[in-house]
C-alpha cells in the first residue's frame, strides 16, 4: 500500500466504525413501537432500550479513551468492533425486553471503544495540514449515520422485521474487524505508566449517571423541574471530588494538563452548547411540523432531513477550509449562521409557506457543518499525541452530554410553554415551541462566545 494513500485507508476503517455506532443509535428508535408491541413491554420500560445504549456510552467514553492512552488506539477499537458486533447478534436473539436492555447496554460498550478512538486515530493519521479535512470527513460520516437510520431502519421492519437492524452489523461489523486488523497501525500507548485508581472510575460514572438520569426519569413538569435541580447538585458535586483528585492523582483518569488547556476547554464548551442547541432544535420541530403546519410524520421526516443532508456537504468543505485559514474563523462563522437562522425563525408563523422554515433548516445545517470539523480540530490539536484518546473521549462524552442536557433544560421549557399555549392545539405548540426559542439562541450564542474566546492551532 503506497505511504500516501495509506492515512485515506486508516480513515475509511475509522469511519466504518463511526458509521456502525452512529446509524444504531438512530435505527433501533424508529423500531421501539415494534418492540414494545413484540415483547407486550410498556413505553416507559421499552425507553431503556435506547436509553441504556447512551447512558452507557456517556459514562464509559472517558475510560476507553484514556486506556487507549496506555494500551494503544488499536487494540481498544478493534475489542469495541468486536464488542458492538457479537452484541448486535445477541441483541436479535433477545427472549425479553430486559435481555434486549442488557444486551444494548453491552453494545454501549463496543460503541462507547469505537468512538473514543475514532477521532485520535484520524488526528494521528493525517498530518496538522490536512487533519481538519480528515476530521470532516467523519463528521460528515455522522451526519449520513444520524440521517440514513430511521429510513433503513423502517424498511428493514416493513420488509424483515425489527431483528433485522442488528442482524445487519454483523457482516458489517466482521468486514470492519478484518480492515482494522490489516490496515490500522498500531500506535503504541503508554504501557508503562500506572493505571488510574478505580475510585476515580467510580466518581466519574456515578457523577454522569446521575446526571442523565435527573434528564430522564422525570414524568411530569413538576417533578421534572425537582430532577434538574436536585441530580445535577448531586451529580456536580461527586463530579467536583473527581476534578479535585486528578490533580494530585499519580496516573489520573482524566490528565489535569488538558484540563488546563485553555483552546481544548473553550473548544469542549463551544461543543457542548452547540450539540445543546442542535438537539433542542431538533425535538421541538417535529411536533411544530405536524401540529401547527398540519404536516404527515413522513413529510416531516424529508423537511427534517435538510439538516443533515447539509451538514454533509459542509462539514468536509469546513474542514478543509479550517486547514487553510484556521479554526476559529470557520467555526466561529458556523455558529453565527446557526444562530441567524435560530433569530430567523422568531419571525415564522403558523401561516408562513413552508419554504420559509426549510431555508431556515438549510442554514442551521450548513452552520452545524461549518462548526463540528474545525471545533473537533482545534480540540485535537491541542493536546500532545500521548494524550489524544483521552481526548478524543472526552470530545464524544461532550458530545452526548450536550444532547442529554439540552434535551432535558428544553424539554421542561417546552413543556411549560405547551402548557399556556393557548386553546386550539395549532396554536398551543406554536406557541411552545416560540417559548422556548430563546433558551435555544441563547445556547448558540453561548456556543458563539466560547467559539471566539478559543484560538486557532497551528
Amino acid at each position: 500500500m503506497a505511504e500516501q494513500n495509506r492515512k485515506w485507508w486508516i480513515l475509511s476503517v475509522a469511519a466504518a466504525g463511526v458509521l456502525l455506532s452512529t446509524i444504531d443509535a438512530s435505527i433501533v428508535n424508529i423500531a421501539l413501537p415494534t418492540i414494545s408491541e413484540h415483547f407486550n413491554s410498556s413505553v416507559r420500560n421499552t425507553a431503556w432500550v435506547t436509553i441504556s445504549y447512551l447512558l452507557v456510552i456517556t459514562v464509559t467514553l472517558l475510560l476507553f479513551g484514556r486506556l487507549s492512552d496506555i494500551y494503544g488506539q488499536k487494540l481498544i477499537f478493534t475489542g469495541g468492533l468486536l464488542i458492538f458486533t457479537a452484541s448486535s447478534g445477541l441483541c436479535a436473539l433477545s427472549g425479553s425486553i430486559t435481555m434486549l436492555i442488557i444486551f444494548r447496554s453491552i453494545q454501549g460498550i463496543g460503541a462507547a471503544m469505537i468512538v473514543s478512538n475514532t477521532t485520535a486515530i484520524v488526528t494521528n493519521a493525517f498530518p496538522p495540514a490536512q487533519r481538519g479535512t480528515g476530521l470532516g470527513v467523519i463528521g460528515a460520516v455522522v451526519s449520513v449515520g444520524l440521517m440514513s437510520g430511521p429510513p433503513l431502519g423502517g424498511m428493514i421492519i416493513h420488509y424483515f422485521g425489527w431483528q433485522y437492524i442488528f442482524m445487519v452489523n454483523l457482516p458489517v461489523g466482521l468486514g470492519a474487524i478484518l480492515l482494522t486488523l490489516k490496515i490500522l497501525p498500531e500506535f503504541k500507548g503508554d504501557r508503562g505508566a500506572a493505571l488510574f485508581h478505580p475510585a476515580d472510575l467510580i466518581l466519574w460514572i456515578a457523577g454522569i449517571t446521575i446526571l442523565i438520569i435527573g434528564f430522564r426519569v422525570s414524568g411530569n413538569i413538576s417533578t421534572m423541574v425537582i430532577d434538574l435541580i436536585m441530580f445535577p447538585v448531586v451529580s456536580a458535586l461527586i463530579l467536583t471530588i473527581f476534578f479535585m483528585r486528578q490533580g494530585n492523582a499519580v496516573s489520573p483518569l482524566l490528565r489535569p494538563s488538558i484540563l488546563g488547556n485553555r483552546v481544548f476547554l473553550f473548544a469542549s464548551l463551544a461543543g457542548l452548547f452547540s450539540y445543546m442547541t442542535m438537539i433542542s432544535l431538533t425535538f421541538m420541530l417535529p411536533f411544530l411540523l405536524e401540529y401547527s403546519f398540519g404536516k404527515s410524520p413522513l413529510e416531516s421526516g424529508r423537511i427534517l432531513m435538510m439538516i443533515p443532508a447539509t451538514t454533509v456537504v459542509a462539514s468536509p468543505l469546513s474542514g478543509y477550509l479550517s486547514d487553510r485559514f484556521g479554526q476559529r474563523p470557520i467555526a466561529s462563522l458556523g455558529t453565527f449562521l446557526s444562530t441567524l437562522s435560530i433569530l430567523f425563525m422568531f419571525f415564522i408563523t403558523p401561516a408562513s409557506p413552508i419554504i420559509q422554515l426549510v431555508a431556515g433548516l438549510v442554514v442551521f445545517g450548513i452552520g452545524l457543518g461549518m462548526f463540528g470539523s474545525p471545533n473537533n480540530s482545534a480540540m485535537m490539536g491541542s493536546v500532545d499525541i500521548k494524550d489524544r484518546g483521552s481526548a478524543g473521549g472526552i470530545l464524544a462524552t461532550v458530545r452526548n452530554l450536550g444532547m442529554v442536557s439540552g434535551m432535558g433544560i428544553i424539554s421542561v421549557i417546552y413543556n411549560s410553554g405547551l402548557a399556556g399555549g393557548g386553546e386550539s392545539t395549532s396554536m398551543a405548540y406554536f406557541a411552545a415551541f416560540r417559548h422556548a426559542l430563546p433558551v435555544v439562541t441563547s445556547f448558540s450564542l453561548v456556543a458563539l462566545i466560547f467559539s471566539g474566546l478559543r484560538k486557532s492551532v497551528s
